[in-house]
């Protein structure tokens, strides 16, 4: 995502795509490109419902128990309708994901 040509343009670019790089590490993906952030709920199912062509076999949609639950529905209805997997990572008591889970 290539954000302007300032210097904190470039900035942001850098620890935007930075951050993608170390979430995509962390969840083992393929890419950082098979990663998207949203801002919030709202934007998060207009974009699962924009996405129901897009995903192929295989596909996996991480959700964490953190997520609201208004985040969570549209996600799971997608990947049940999409027969795509739906991954759901375990949060331990100090609300943290678990990276064994």
């Amino acid at each position: 995502m290539h954000r302007g040509i300032h210097e904190l343009s470039n900035r942001a670019t850098t620890a935007y795509e930075a951050a993608r790089a170390r979430a995509a590490k962390f969840i083992n993906a393929r890419s950082a490109d098979e990663i998207v952030f949203t801002r919030g709920t709202t934007e998060g199912i207009t974009f699962a419902n924009s996405w129901e062509r897009k995903l192929k076999s295989g596909d996996v949609i991480l959700l964490t128990e953190m997520e609201h639950h208004s985040n969570l529905v549209p996600w799971q209805l997608l990947a049940q309708r999409t027969a795509r997997n739906s991954l759901r990572a375990v949060t331990g008591d100090e609300a943290l994901l678990d990276r064994a889970s």
